[in-house]
This record gives structure tokens, sequence and C-alpha cells, in this order.
């Protein structure tokens, strides 16, 4: 069937089950919905995700995913990857974050365990390495990697890399290893085109039983460009609801120019993750070495936990990025405290008001 015909296709979401001798360490991932929806914008992902291309995989080793912050690599990466395992009883897998990637070689060196950190790595049947970017600057895990790639070629395995661009435009990368990342096949992940974000918008308001009506999700979306992530998307219905409930029994303002100003709202900044902490601290009245460190006095905690949604929301921090910002927080840490504060926004006015502040003094 044309694509024209079927605009919309879902690829369902997978998770490799427990397999001897394989691994699985991929903090943060928890998808907001069961499915990633391959719109016009993503069509070589409809061809790539066919059963016969799965079966074929192999033969475009490694695959590499782009594409920026929230567009879903690691979930398309992890359903790819679990769906050519699936095909036989037998393959094994390593699925790492590239981070997590590093710090198992750091220990393995520390304990003198190389041979078998190169066994779990170099003899699996499937390796990811998620946001491979984040190994810029580490000149040992990329030469490190260089192996572990040169272990699988030629061989009938399955390599996926995700990364936010192509390594040649990541800084402190390693020239051979940019090479080897490139030399199967590459796919660059776009944001959800019109059709697709009605359609996602959608889904995330019934997911969350949000009272948003089909027109006002219709004039949410053309208010909206072709860059918003799953997370913006979910965060702007968020602050519909919020702004919903304190309507409600009351004259409502215009809902075009309320919809107008929620999605000025979440206009992302352009700052680094430090700045955003800051900024944030400066505007809670609370210090950088009190959200770095142990406090878990309530005021401390809210202000961490607001910086590190923001800085989440607004830049390509990972969870684990984030953690090493506060103090080497684990990213569950993270995880746990940026839902809180997602949870806290749709029901605390002043929270909006404090992001919206720290929003205008961090935009030029």
């Amino acid at each position: 069937m044309p694509a024209s015909a079927d605009p919309l296709t879902s690829l369902a979401i997978h998770s490799p089950r427990p397999r001897k001798n394989s691994t699985l360490i991929l903090p943060g991932f928890k998808p907001l919905l069961d499915s990633f929806l391959i719109g016009p914008e993503n069509e070589a992902l409809r061809e790539l995700s066919q059963a016969t291309s799965i079966a074929k995989l192999h033969e475009r080793s490694p695959l590499l995913l782009l594409g920026s912050s929230g567009v879903g690599k690691t979930a398309v990466a992890m359903t790819l990857a679990t769906r050519w395992i699936n095909d036989a009883p037998n393959r094994t897998y390593a699925i790492v974050s590239a981070l997590d990637f590093a710090r198992s070689m750091v220990l393995a060196i520390e304990s003198d365990d190389m041979p078998r950190f190169r066994e779990q790595y170099r003899q699996v049947s499937c390796l990811v390495i998620d946001n491979a970017h984040e190994l810029s600057g580490k000149e040992g895990s990329q030469n490190e990697l260089i192996e572990v790639l040169n272990a699988h070629e030629g061989q009938d395995s399955l390599v996926i890399l995700t990364s936010l661009t192509l390594p040649a435009f990541i800084p402190g990368w390693n020239h051979a290893l940019a090479s080897r990342m490139i030399a199967g096949y590459s796919l660059e992940l776009q944001h959800p085109g019109a059709t697709t974000r009605s359609e996602l918008i959608k889904r995330l308001s019934d997911a969350q039983s949000l009272p948003i009506s089909e027109e006002e999700r219709n004039e949410i979306n053309s208010q909206l460009g072709d860059n918003q992530s799953l997370h913006q998307l979910q965060g702007l219905l968020l602050r519909w609801r919020h702004h919903h409930r304190a309507h409600e029994g009351r004259v409502k303002p215009n809902k075009s120019k309320v919809i107008e100003s929620l999605v000025e709202s979440q206009t992302p900044s352009p700052k680094t993750p430090l700045e955003i902490a800051k900024s944030v601290a400066r505007e809670m009245r609370q210090t950088m070495e009190a959200m770095r460190g142990p406090s878990r006095k309530a005021s401390v905690v809210r202000a961490r936990g607001l910086a590190m949604h923001l800085i989440r929301e607004w830049t390509d921090a990972s969870y684990q990025a984030i953690g090493g910002l506060f103090g080497d927080r684990d990213h569950t840490t993270v995880m746990h405290a940026c839902k809180k504060i997602e949870d806290a926004i749709a029901s605390d006015p002043e929270l909006l008001r404090c992001i919206d502040r720290v929003r205008q003094k961090l935009l030029p």
C-alpha cells in the first residue's frame, strides 16, 4: 500500500527478555507511549522495520540512528534490536548506554578483568550502544569501541549505535571510529510532522485522560513547529490541563491566545545545563552547593528537581549526565526527581510561573 494511503504506522516498542550471557543496562528507557508512530517524515524507518528487513538487518550493520534529543532513537534501536534477536533462540545481546560502556571499561581495568569485559561486548550476537556521542573526549573508550566494532566486522552479528549527529561533527572524536560507525547503514530520525503530531497529541491526551477536545487538539497542533519531541508535547498537554483546572467554573479566556501562550512558554532554552541549574538556583533562592549536596530539605529538593526537569526538557543531556552535574547522583534519582516535578506542574501554578521566569531570563 502506498505511504500516502496509510500515512501512519505504529511500531510497537519492545525490550528484549533476559537471556543467558546477555546484558541490558539502559538508564532512563521508559517510553511515554507503547508505540513509535512512523509518519511520512520517517518513511525510511517504515521500510527498515518490515519483517523482511528485520531478518536481514545484520547485513546493514553497523546501523547508525541519528537525530536530536527526544526524537525516539533509543526506542527505535531497542525495538529493531529486540525483533532481530527474537528471530533466533540463541542470539545474545549487550544493550548499554555509552556512559555505562565507558564506566564498565574503567571498572574492568581497575579490577584486572578486561578479558571478561571484551567477551561481553565482542562476542554477543547483537550490540547496541545508545548515545554514542557521550564518549566525546573519552579516548580510551573510543579506542576500545573501535576494537569492538572490528570484532563484529564480517560476522553475522548486528551492531546498532545512536547519536545526536554524525561522528564527523562530534568534538573530540576519533577519526578511525567515525569511519567504522558510518560503514553500514545510517538513518536520521525526524521529529513528527503535522499529521503524526496530531495523532500523538490525541494518544497522549487519551493516555492521561486529559479533557482536551478535538477542536482544541487541532488548535494546539496548528501552532506547533516540526521540532517537538514527545516529552515536549506531553509537557504542553500537562500545562493545558492545569489551565483547564484553574479556570473550571469561571469565564475562560480566548482559547487561541491561551494555547499560543502555552506554546511560547515551552520554548527550549539555548543555554547549557549548568546555566539552567544556576538560573533555577537564583530564582528559588538556593545555592548550587546546596543543590549538588546531600540536603533533603524540601526547598532544596524542589529546586534541584526543577533544575533537573528543565535541563532534561531543554537540552540534550541524558539522565546520567544530569546526575553528574548534581553531585554524581544515580540516573534513577534524576528520573524520579523529573517525574515528581512533572506531576507537580499540573497542580502547582507557582512552579509554572517559576519556569516562565527562568525561561525569560535565559532566552536571548
